[in-house]
Formats: C-alpha cells, sequence, structure tokens
C-alpha cells in the first residue's frame, strides 16, 4: 500500500510535465552518485535494472540521446542522522525541470531502495502511475487519473493539501550540499571535581581530553588529571595526598542533533596516588598504582565555529583499595583514607572541534 500511494503521489506532482501522447515513451539517462559513508547503498547499474523491471522496457540511454537527464546522489546525512537521496531532472537543453528529495531514518541505506525505484521509473515515465498503480492492485489508481485521449496531457486526481507540500516541487533545484567530513576531531580542557578518589568531602582538579569519532563504529577519547593536593590534618604530620592519571575510553554511543552530541563511554584510569608523609605508613607503599574502571556520559554543545562547551557526569570503580593509617603511642591504628568503593566525577571543559 506504501508503494502505490508512493506512486500515486509522485505521479500526480509530475504529471504536469508536457509530454505529447504521440511522441511515444520518453528516454533518460541516469546519473547516480554515492557520496563518502554511502559505499554500502544501492549502486547505479543495480537502480537502473530495477527501474526498467518495474516500467517493463528499456528506458536508460547515453546522456547524449535522452530526451531527460536524471541526475541523483545518497548521502548520510550527520546533522539530521538521516539517508539523504537528492534526485534532479533536466530538459534536453539542460533547464531544470525539477527535483526531489527522499529522507529515511533507517540504520541501513537499502531500506529506500524501492521508494527510490518508484520515484526514478515515474521521473522517467510520468505515466507509469496508472501501470504502478494497477499492479499493486489499488483502485485508487483508475480514480485517481483519466486516460489521455489524441494530444492529451494525463491529469492527476487532486491531492489533500498535506500530500502537495509533502511532493511539491521547487522552481530551481537546491544547491548540492557539502559532503560530511569522514572523521570529527576535538580537544579541550576541564575543571574536575569528585568524591571518594582522594580524602576530603570533595577533591578538585585540571585535566585534558581529546576525542575522534569516525563516520561509522564507537568513537575514542584520551585525557588526563591531576587532582590538587589534599592535607590530613586529623593525623600526626598532616600528610599530604597526590592524584593524577591518564584516561583511556571508548565510546559505543554517540547522538549527534544539530550542534549538540551526546557521547556515553566506558574506560580505564591509570596513575599514581602518592602520600607524603612518614607518619602514615600503608598496607603497600606510600605511592601506589592507580587503576580504576570508569563509565561516563556528556553533552558537547556548539556555541561558535569550532568552539564547545563540554559537561560530563561519571563515576569509577578502583580494582584496589588501597588503606592509609598511623598507629598512636598506645599502639592503637587510626585509619587516615580508602579510596570509595565507587567514586563520583564531575567535568566542565571547553574546546574545539572540527570540522
Amino acid at each position: 500500500m506504501r508503494s502505490t500511494a508512493l506512486a500515486l503521489l509522485v505521479g500526480a506532482a509530475l504529471g504536469t510535465f508536457d509530454r505529447a501522447a504521440e511522441a511515444g515513451p520518453r528516454t533518460s539517462s541516469l546519473a547516480w552518485v554515492r557520496m563518502p559513508g554511502a559505499e554500502a547503498c544501492v549502486d547505479a547499474r543495480t537502480l537502473a535494472l530495477a527501474v526498467e523491471r518495474r516500467l517493463g522496457r528499456v528506458a536508460f540511454v547515453p546522456p547524449t540521446l535522452g530526451d531527460v537527464a536524471i541526475e541523483g546522489r545518497i548521502e548520510r546525512s550527520q546533522e539530521a542522522g538521516v539517508w539523504r537521496a537528492t534526485i534532479r531532472v533536466f530538459g534536453a537543453g539542460g533547464a531544470a525541470i525539477g527535483s526531489r528529495e527522499i529522507e529515511a531514518d533507517h540504520a541501513d541505506c537499502r531500506a529506500i531502495d524501492e521508494q527510490l525505484e518508484l520515484v526514478i521509473a515515474l521521473l522517467v515515465d510520468p505515466d507509469a502511475a496508472l501501470m504502478l498503480g494497477r499492479a499493486a492492485g489499488s483502485p485508487a489508481a483508475s480514480a485517481g487519473w483519466r486516460a489521455p485521449g489524441a494530444g492529451a496531457v494525463a491529469q492527476p486526481a487532486p491531492l489533500p493539501p498535506a500530500a502537495k507540500a509533502a511532493i511539491a516541487l521547487p522552481a530551481c533545484p537546491p544547491a548540492p550540499a557539502a559532503p560530511s567530513a569522514s572523521w570529527r576531531v576535538g580537544g579541550a580542557v576541564e575543571a574536575v571535581g569528585g568524591l571518594g578518589l582522594v580524602p576530603g568531602p570533595a577533591g578538585v582538579g585540571v585535566g585534558v581530553r581529546a576525542h575522534a569519532t569516525p563516520p561509522r563504529g564507537p568513537g575514542f577519547e584520551l585525557g588526563g588529571v591531576l587532582w590538587a593536593s589534599r592535607d590530613v590534618r586529623e593525623a600526626p604530620g598532616s600528610p599530604a595526598f597526590s592524584l593524577a592519571y591518564g584516561r583511556l575510553a571508548v565510546c559505543p554511543i554517540e547522538i549527534v542533533r544539530g550542534g549538540t552530541a551526546l557521547s556515553s563511554c566506558v574506560g580505564a584510569l591509570l596513575g599514581s596516588l602518592r602520600v607524603e608523609g612518614l607518619a602514615v605508613p600503608s598496607r603497600f607503599r606510600h605511592e601506589r598504582l592507580v587503576f580504576d574502571l570508569s563509565l561516563d556520559t556528556r553533552v558537547r554543545r556548539r556555541f561558535v565555529g569550532p568552539l564547545f562547551g563540554a559537561v560530563g557526569l561519571g563515576i569509577a570503580v578502583p580494582t584496589v583499595r588501597d588503606v592509609y593509617f598511623y598507629t598512636d603511642a598506645a599502639g592503637a591504628r587510626h585509619d587516615v583514607f580508602e579510596a570509595s568503593p565507587v567514586s563520583a566525577l564531575l567535568d566542565l571543559g571547553v574546546g574545539l572541534e572540527l570540522p
């Protein structure tokens, strides 16, 4: 039913193209381009053969012999997150006749092959709407069109305003959209806050972060954070704890809408936690390896050009929880610090992203 409706709607939009009945079937040439990132979409030969099967005849000829020239391309719109096919029609003198744009929010661009075949078939032969509608067994095919007499032109049945708006052809074809870049890369500086990584109610630090997102597949993040030293005044000698680590993460989820990007990443933190103050012993050493697993979600928003701001919220889970303590004169043990089993992280950053 959807194929039949599409055939009738496109046929109605194209029914006003002048073609005398006695002139015979109109010949066309087809030029089809798959933009970068759309290599898995239907190719020109497969599309041409599918259109000719629908029309039941050979429809395409070399560009120098065709009555009209049909040019089309398919691409992935990074901003809208949809597949977009743009088809334009030119007369024998090179004048633009009209254009048609198809958008579909599918993971596989081959899901719109049937729509492409129907649209191009009707661009080649507008009267094919009669044949395609009857072949699908739709009573609307005969009710919506009348057979043209000698020298007459097929006239479409009146369409509701919503349908007319959906298939209206612009007076001039739109300018081709610039192909999207293959990769998005960027870097930022951050202010970082956390609970549970260092002694005290909250820790603060500064960090850097770089991200890279390919056109397909997960993105990646690389960065590091240096935390401000924290003194523990309740312990003898007021030992100071300092933490620094690097971070590597994979981002399997990234959603882009306009200038806003939402990403979720899993990764690892690798660094060292150092304590200065010999009065505080440890079950391990005064400087130990930190290896934590992390999970975070981040939102980036572009402001002007490549400049963006970002805010992120995440958690870190240590693989080893060291315990720092001291023993008083009576031999009693007093714990100074132990990393939290789950630490919370918050970061605010600003940076640049290309393209």
